[in-house]
């Protein structure tokens, strides 16, 4: 009996390692006949089996001499675009390789070269985005991200009537109503509190989720213990009462607030996304089951809050401005006829406008708030960090905004007025700077289809992408490509044996002599680029990220919010957060990076310049560190660790002056 299980364990060991063997040739053969350059790795960067256990693996691993696993080694970890950033790509000596290692699929495409991202982004048909990545964000229905090819431009054309720039005056509101708050729990209403704040990030998160709840939803949230006890209310425009949800009072047929809910859902999205439902719902672990708990509670707010959207539809009442759940019921082709007479939407007919599902709206729903409030919250936090540890770019953005505002009270910014003057002057370089250097996500994952090669052009030579390649457009190496941006020498503060500047938060790069670049402009207005709509009716805003009155790098180069077709439909919303929320701060206040680590307050009070400066330097070194910890689950965030800033008035700093 042994003997034959031995013969079948040796039969199916050499039928795996022949296997594993012709695939792995088979890579090689198409990588070489490529012409593109290439990496051989023993495994494939996402087998499973590699995934569980790459990290003790790595750690044996990394004790090999450098010649005998560079640079294999350093691809073979999921984080290594933030990791390595450029430096790989520089060491190879070219912006895009290739990787080949056993296995169907076997081959990965990584590129930092502006002209190959464009290509890829332009020919969305021929280079798709890989939808088998993006499953875990059904947990609520297919959507607008997890969705290719005619179901995507179905649910594209559903979701962008919301997106126009006449409704982000809504945004710039309530990120005023928000910022303001967000000071006032750091500050107290006098603004006046002395403290350091460790929960900045958190905080720019709770700020965010407030904007896109309110904006978008009609969910107004209130910042705990400022303001009314009433901390959340589910507007119904145009009527005479509203429908309101309180933090502490759990509504009728929950067990959690909307808030609640909400904050637990996306503290524990990880299990949701990744647990098959039938451990999601059985493993007795607390976390879990609180996992499982937010995530019935907050899909049943939004299922109620489709049925009150629904039921003001059939009413005659819909709501102007950016409302992204109208927007859906409208889609879902959910007219007041449907709603008041018998359905039209049976299996088999055909409707005569677009139609969603429940279940897609509320995925969609679910998209919007994640996505929507992610890549502002990081993007307001590391800015914070970044001015606190550049005093000199934080005074030049304040003197900008003192020309800006002149003393002006919040309550007088104007948006037509004032966001144009934002997004052209030391802010929107400030916004475009942090989201150079950390980018929502490192990579951009497209792909080819099986039996489906694709021709690119490489350094002015014609290529071929073999068929069923993952191909991965590294943000963070691209954005540190001295080929695209303006460089200088390395501070000596910083790291003096980098190559440039260019992993150095500097926002003065982007008033460079626009005379010595070569770039596409965009239409604008007063700095602000006017949206250029393509893509037959799919109205694709096609404007520049960035002001004309700033550098402009060459497409491709500069891709926070991807490019072409597929780039992020809301990303406008996210910037005119993003600028309200750095003009609210710094037009009153400092923020520095506290010091407690290594002094006191008071005897920070008592030191000199030099001593100031001294114990500053820790600080800022040791804020390095930890941005260079940033870890991704969905977008770069600082997880493992925090960095504590002071908020003074002006005038009151510490450190920097």
């Amino acid at each position: 009996m042994l003997d034959i299980i031995a013969v079948i364990l040796s039969a199916l060991l050499s039928a795996w390692a022949y296997t594993t063997y012709r695939s792995f040739a088979r890579n090689i053969a198409a990588a070489k006949s490529s012409g593109i350059p290439y990496i051989i790795t023993p495994v494939y960067l996402f087998n499973p089996a590699w995934l569980l256990l790459r990290r003790p693996a790595m750690r044996h691993l990394r004790k090999l001499p450098q010649s005998w696993t560079f640079p294999w080694l350093d691809v073979l970890t999921t984080e290594w675009g933030w990791i390595q950033r450029y430096e790989l790509f520089r060491k190879l000596g070219t912006d895009t390789f290739l990787t080949v290692a056993p296995g169907t699929p076997g081959i990965m495409l990584w590129t930092a070269d502006a002209t190959v991202i464009s290509q890829i982004t332009t020919r969305r048909n021929d280079f798709p985005k890989p939808i088998h990545m993006y499953a875990s964000v059904d947990i609520f229905g297919k959507n607008v991200v997890s969705t290719e090819g005619q179901v995507w431009r179905h649910h594209r054309k559903v979701v962008s009537p919301p997106f126009t720039e006449k409704n982000n005056q809504l945004v710039w509101s309530e990120s005023l109503v928000q910022a303001q708050d967000m000071l006032k729990s750091w500050l107290g209403t006098g603004g006046n509190r002395k403290q350091t704040v460790m929960t900045v990030g958190d905080d720019a998160m709770r700020l965010s989720l407030h904007v896109i709840s309110r904006a978008g939803f009609g969910v107004q949230l209130q910042w705990p213990g400022l303001g009314e006890d009433l901390e959340s209310k589910i507007e119904t425009e145009q009527t005479s009462s509203d429908q309101k949800t309180g933090t502490t009072n759990i509504d009728e047929g929950h067990t959690l607030s909307y808030t609640d809910a909400l904050q637990a859902l996306l503290h524990n999205l990880l299990w949701v996304m990744l647990l098959p439902r039938f451990l999601l719902n059985n493993l007795p672990i607390k976390r879990i089951q609180t996992a499982r708990e937010s995530y019935i509670e907050w899909g049943k707010y939004m299922s109620e809050m489709l049925q009150l959207k629904k039921a003001k539809f059939a009413a005659g009442n819909e709501a102007e401005g950016l409302d992204l759940m109208g927007a859906l019921v409208k889609g879902a082709g959910i007219t007041p006829e449907s709603l008041t007479e018998s359905p039209s939407l049976e299996k088999g007919n055909q409707p005569s406008q677009p139609n969603l599902t429940e279940q897609e709206i509320l995925g969609n729903s679910f998209v919007f708030i994640v996505a929507g409030h992610e890549t502002a919250a990081n993007s307001i936090h590391f800015s914070l960090v970044y001015l606190a540890s550049n005093p000199s770019a934080q005074r030049r953005l304040q003197t900008d905004l003192d020309t800006i505002f002149h003393g002006r009270p919040i309550s007088e910014w104007d948006y037509e007025r004032d966001l144009p003057k934002l997004f052209s002057g030391m802010a929107g370089a400030v916004l475009n700077e942090e989201l150079r250097l950390v980018p929502p996500v490192v990579n951009i994952p497209k792909s080819t289809l099986p039996d489906s090669p694709q021709p690119l052009v490489l350094d002015g030579k014609k290529c071929t992408v073999p068929a069923n390649v993952l191909v991965n457009l590294v943000t963070t190496a691209a954005h540190r490509n001295p080929n695209y941006w303006p460089t200088g020498p390395p501070s000596q503060s910083e790291d003096p044996t980098a190559p440039n500047d260019l992993e150095e938060f500097k926002p003065e790069r982007w008033f460079t002599d626009k005379k010595t670049q070569s770039h596409n402009p965009a239409r604008e207005t007063n700095g602000m680029p006017m949206p250029a709509a393509e893509g037959d009716d799919l109205n694709v805003n096609t404007a520049a990220d960035t002001s004309t009155a700033h550098f402009q790098p060459p497409r491709g180069a500069y891709v926070p919010f991807s490019e072409g077709y597929r780039a992020c439909i809301g990303r406008r919303f996210a910037q005119v957060e993003i600028l309200v929320v750095l003009a609210v701060v710094f037009s009153q206040y400092s923020v520095e990076l506290a010091v407690d680590e290594w002094a006191s307050h008071a005897e920070v009070e008592r030191m000199d310049a030099r001593e100031r400066g001294a114990v500053w330097e820790k600080a800022k070194r040791r804020t390095a560190e930890k941005m260079r910890g940033l870890e991704s689950i969905i977008t770069l965030q600082m997880r493992r660790e925090k960095v504590g800033l002071r908020v003074v008035r002006r005038g009151g700093e510490r450190f920097g002056v």
